[in-house]
């Protein structure tokens, strides 16, 4: 069999892509280095809890805002901010495989701004959604929702044959 010496290490992925799965390695990195002591002095042991308080997703504040009427900025980012946070290397291990090969198919045959909207759209339709669960108290963090949906637009995609 034949090897092409010129064949990229990994498989080309669309721009988009990189996009969305870069910044979740990027924290997952600096949580990682701050647990270990190598960045961050004594307190960055505390990051990954302090970044789960800031931008998981918090059902309880969803329903106290549709309570009160009153949206502010920080609690609608979460619904779109809860994706970048894991619980542990292995969790976002595990969603950064997904997206990078679920977004290279989706991605190649969806804009841009398409693989934009599906990601996104999924993590607060997915927040929401658990909002809705009752008794949920739990906040929400980690990346596999919006990677559900891309799931979901990778089954159109073969649905449709596309794919």
């Amino acid at each position: 069999m034949p090897q092409d010496h010129n064949a990229p290490p990994l498989n080309p992925l669309p721009p988009v892509v990189w996009l969305l799965a870069l910044p979740i390695i990027a924290m997952e990195v600096v949580l990682g280095l701050g647990a270990r002591g190598l960045v961050g002095g004594a307190q960055a042991v505390g990051w990954r809890l302090d970044a789960v308080q800031r931008f998981a997703f918090s059902p309880d504040l969803m329903r106290a805002m549709w309570d009160t009427g009153q949206f502010p900025l920080d609690g609608l980012m979460r619904l779109v901010s809860y994706p970048l946070v894991h619980g542990s290397f292995t969790h976002a291990l595990f969603t950064v495989v997904f997206l990078l090969a679920l977004g290279k198919m989706v991605g190649e045959v969806f804009r841009p701004w398409a693989v934009l909207v599906v990601f996104f759209g999924a993590a607060a339709v997915g927040a929401l959604v658990y909002t809705a669960v009752p008794q949920t108290h739990a906040p929400l963090f980690g990346a596999y929702p919006p990677v559900y949906g891309l799931i979901g637009a990778f089954t159109f995609l073969l649905w449709v044959n596309l794919a």
